[in-house]
């Protein structure tokens, strides 16, 4: 099943370089890549139905697609959720949230009203720190305290977490779980079949055509 991920929803300035640009795509080029998946009869689920579906054979939609967020930057808010709308499709927003607030990111009232306008809040650490370098106080800064702080920001629980850079490492398994997660999201790499549920893989979308990537969905999964 296709679970794309996105980052910058904006539109590049002289000072994005080449790497920044992969992660980059302009909103008008985002809205043709939603009308495209309407087009083509795809139905965007949540992150909690497809955990559903793995763990318990929950139905799925007969062409789904889970379509996530990371990092929080304010394009998200303010060019993505309105081609989501329009569209009726929900989709997962991974907040990192030492950013919140600052220029060029979200606001806290701004996860908020994503929260209330039917999208999904997951973690994505405190300040994008890779997962396979955390030692001893790291899981506090990193997973505890920032998925408690969106807890209190969206007043339910916050199930979902995103591994910075993609990186999934094991050893965050038993930490995740006692945060009260319930599965997370990596880069690329394919799913363990050991432990599926914290590596669900998802693809990053660059800037593409509506049929480019389609195509590449195809491809891809």
């Amino acid at each position: 099943m296709p679970v794309l991920c996105y980052h910058q929803i904006r539109n590049p300035t002289r000072a994005d370089d080449a790497t920044a640009r992969t992660y980059i795509v302009r909103p008008s080029v985002f809205a043709k890549q939603m009308a495209a998946l309407e087009d083509a009869g795809y139905t965007a689920i949540t992150g909690d139905q497809l955990v559903e579906h793995m763990l318990r054979g929950a139905k799925l939609p007969r062409k789904p697609v889970l379509l996530t967020f990371d990092d929080a930057s304010a394009g998200q808010y303010t060019h993505a959720l309105p081609v989501l709308r329009r569209h009726r499709f929900t989709a997962t927003f991974f907040v990192m949230t030492v950013v919140l607030g600052k220029p060029g990111w979200l606001t806290r009232g701004q996860v908020r009203a994503l929260d209330r306008a039917g999208m999904t809040i997951g973690a994505h650490t405190w300040d994008h720190k890779a997962v396979p370098e955390y030692t001893g106080a790291d899981w506090q800064t990193q997973v505890d305290e920032p998925i408690r702080e969106l807890q209190r920001l969206v007043g339910h629980r916050v199930r979902l977490f995103a591994y910075p850079f993609g990186l999934y490492d094991r050893k965050a398994i038993p930490h995740l779980l006692r945060a009260g997660s319930r599965a997370a999201f990596q880069l690329a790499d394919r799913l363990d079949r050991r432990h599926p549920l914290w590596t669900i893989r998802r693809i990053i979308v660059p800037e593409l055509s509506g049929k480019q990537l389609l195509s590449e969905m195809r491809k891809d999964f």
